[in-house]
Order: structure tokens, then C-alpha cells, then sequence
């Protein structure tokens, strides 16, 4: 039996045969097809938020930046932050480097994050915080907080329940909730439809 798409075992082992096809575009690979997303609308709603950051950005942290499609669009636009990308998958991370040369990219699970105290500026999470379980979302939350030094921001999908609730293959849950317990400031805003095509 194949694990469900949350389990991080299916992450690392997800095939690329299309008889095991998961992707929804015409990509020949689940790779590929995040290649290809680099244009993905809600992109530009992240690099906003970034352009509205006041303080100088030394490093930007992107947890499971899969193959660097939001880094690249980072790095178009501000050419001077230092990059940094970590996923459990390394085609994602092989794949990353030949994007951004000049980046800094670790297969991790970031649960465990290999980086010291307030490392980096800011820390970006876009739809990978809803596969960490119930059990386990606290310590990646803990290490979240402990690698920023100011700045969080997170894409994911909301819900009420501050552990997660069920939906799917993925959870949702109340990030806001969980960040201001920490000490942050919290701005939230809902993704208009147009922004996410093809979202379940």
C-alpha cells in the first residue's frame, strides 16, 4: 500500500512514472511539473509581502523549497539576499541547484533544522507545513522561531483547530494562533481563488 501524500516517507520515495501520476499538469514528472510552476500566480503575493519588509534582508530560509521555484522568483527580485533551501527530497534539491548556483541548498527534514539561532531574516514555509502531523507540528513551529531572527511567513491552509484537522492528504490549521503564542505579530489575509488555480 502506498503511504498517504502526508506521510514524509511518500515524499522522499514519490515515483515519477506516470502510471504512479499525482500531478495534474502534462509535466512528464512531479519534478518537473514544480519546474514549470515558477509562474504560479501566489508567488507574486509572497514576493510582496518580502517588498514590504522595512529592514534589511540578510538570509531568506525557504522549508521544503522543493525544486526553488519561489527562490528563483525571490532572487529575480532581490539579487543581493542570500538564498537558502532545504527539503527531504533531493531530485527537489539537485534540481534547486542547478537553478540557483549560488544558493545554499540541504536535503533536511525541517523538523530538525541544521542552522544556528536568528540565522536568517526571515524564514518562508508555502504549502509544506500541512503535511507535519498533529505530533509533530510544535517542534517544527519551535524550530522555526529558533532559525528567524524577525520574520515568518507562511502560505498554508487555515482551519480553526490549532493542532490540525484532517483534510485530505494535507492539515489544516490555526498558524496565526501558533505565532502569537511565540510573540509575533500576526498579519493574515485570505488567497483569493485566482491566485491558487487547480487547489483542492
Amino acid at each position: 500500500m502506498k503511504p498517504e501524500l502526508h506521510d514524509t516517507k511518500y515524499w522522499i520515495e514519490r515515483p515519477l512514472t506516470p502510471d504512479d501520476k499525482d500531478w495534474i499538469d502534462d509535466a512528464p514528472n512531479w519534478v518537473e511539473s514544480y519546474v514549470i510552476s515558477t509562474d504560479h500566480p501566489h508567488r507574486q503575493l509572497i514576493l510582496e509581502e518580502i517588498a514590504k519588509i522595512k529592514e534589511p534582508i540578510n538570509k531568506i530560509l525557504e522549508i521544503g523549497c522543493n525544486t526553488g521555484a519561489n527562490l528563483i522568483r525571490i532572487h529575480d527580485l532581490f539579487p543581493l539576499v542570500n538564498l537558502i533551501g532545504v527539503d527531504i527530497s533531493d531530485r527537489c534539491i539537485n534540481r534547486a541547484r542547478e537553478y540557483l548556483p549560488k544558493a545554499f541548498f540541504k536535503v533536511c527534514d525541517y523538523h530538525t533544522l541544521p542552522f544556528p539561532d536568528e540565522y536568517v531574516s526571515c524564514v518562508l514555509c508555502d504549502a509544506v507545513l500541512m503535511y507535519s502531523p498533529p505530533d509533530k507540528i510544535e517542534q517544527a513551529m519551535k524550530e522555526i522561531d529558533r532559525v528567524s531572527s524577525k520574520y515568518v511567513i507562511i502560505v498554508d491552509r487555515w482551519n480553526r483547530s490549532e493542532g490540525g484537522k484532517r483534510n485530505g492528504h494535507v492539515w489544516m490549521r490555526n498558524y496565526s494562533l501558533i505565532l502569537r503564542k511565540m510573540g509575533y505579530s500576526i498579519k493574515k489575509f485570505k488567497i483569493d481563488p485566482q491566485y491558487c488555480p487547480n487547489s483542492i
